[in-house]
């Protein structure tokens, strides 16, 4: 009986990066928690990382493609480095996070108040 030649094992690139990357991404944001980064730190990181894979922790500080200083607390402001496509870019970024995060929050108010007035009115 002949055994058919080796058949060639499919591979999977994207599916070990994917891992890869959630395995990074697990790590990175324990050690922000371990460093005591604040939540709003820790979600604009997680944000700045979905654009720009090339950041990652210093201390206290994020790192962005080694050009990019992001001191707490994480506003456009603190955003440092030389003038250029970078830092403008990130600085995008940063402003954006806080505005959708600002523009969340005030749709959590307005749902939170139309549910009182629901309850008020059911009571």
């Amino acid at each position: 009986l002949m055994l058919p030649a080796q058949l060639p094992v499919p591979v999977f690139p994207q599916l070990a990066n994917k891992a890869r990357t959630e395995k990074e991404e697990k790590m990175s944001q324990a050690y922000a928690i371990s460093a005591g980064v604040s939540l709003e730190g820790q979600q604009l990181f997680q944000t700045i990382h979905k654009t720009i894979k090339d950041c990652k922790w210093q201390e206290k500080n994020i790192v962005v493609m080694e050009e990019v200083v992001i001191a707490p607390p994480y506003q456009v402001e603190n955003c440092k480095g030389k003038e250029g496509s970078a830092l403008s870019h990130v600085r995008k970024i940063v402003e954006k996070h806080f505005r959708d995060v600002e523009s969340q929050k005030v749709l959590q108010r307005s749902q939170a108040q139309q549910t009182q007035k629901d309850t008020s009115l059911s009571s």
